[in-house]
């Protein structure tokens, strides 16, 4: 998980390169780094939850860190910095909250994880494929103009009927409960999609990066599990009732 975050920490820097916003990679990616590592001490029981506090004063370091820099748009390079800390530290902290909490989660729940991401590549795969044989009618097309309401949809039943099949082989939680579970993943999941093909069309970019050849990017294979991980983590803890 840390080393995805850094190569979407390496992207999301990238994505700026021609824009006259100057991140600071350093302490950017250092930021990520540290904070990443006390959420996840704090999850496996290693340090008290009270060192949380230290995260604070390490999102305060892309502050001090343009006063030194003398930058043309410090605020913009902040602004973006934070959001970006935000964006893609938040999730992997929570991706690893699904197993290895022993304050939020006791139950180390791996097939939580394990659903998660199947749901995810279920509902990807599937929107693919129905957009690609029945697709006609555009979905959000000022953000992504080869989504398509049928792929939306075929995408989103495969993936519901994913959460079903899994609750055959996970008999811990009920089948509702799990195709609700998919539910919550497949919407937000959709939305972290558009979220970062709003920032890639907005910054004229069409990927993210070129390590995977044909696939783009790290951030682009990630893009789905950013925005959806959180609200999963939020219906675990509500819904699932695990505490």
């Amino acid at each position: 998980m840390l080393l995805f975050l850094i190569l979407c920490q390496s992207e999301y820097l990238n994505l700026f390169k021609n824009t006259g916003i100057s991140i600071d990679r350093i302490s950017f990616i250092a930021v990520g780094i540290f904070s990443y590592a006390i959420s996840l001490m704090v999850l496996l029981g290693f340090i008290e939850m009270k060192y949380l506090i230290l995260i604070i004063p390490l999102l305060f370091i892309p502050f001090l860190s343009e006063i030194l820099r003398k930058e043309k748009q410090p605020i913009a390079n902040i602004s973006f910095g934070i959001a970006g800390l935000i964006y893609l530290v938040v999730p992997f902290v929570i991706l690893n909250a699904f197993t290895n909490s022993t304050n939020a989660l006791s139950g180390h729940n791996i097939s939580l994880l394990l659903g998660f991401f199947i749901i995810i590549w279920a509902n990807d795969t599937f929107a693919y494929l129905s957009g690609m044989f029945f697709g006609r009618h555009k979905f959000f097309e000022r953000i992504s103009p080869k989504k398509t309401w049928e792929g939306t949809l075929g995408g989103f039943i495969l993936g519901v009927a994913s959460g079903f099949v899994l609750s055959l082989f996970f008999k811990e939680f009920s089948p509702v409960k799990w195709m609700g579970y998919a539910i919550i993943i497949i919407i937000f999941g959709t939305f972290g999609d558009l979220l970062e093909s709003l920032i890639k069309r907005t910054l004229g970019l069409k990927d993210s990066g070129s390590i995977m050849p044909g696939h783009g990017g790290i951030l682009d294979r990630f893009d789905s599990i950013l925005l959806a991980a959180p609200f999963a983590f939020i219906y675990i803890a509500f819904v699932l009732n695990l505490r």
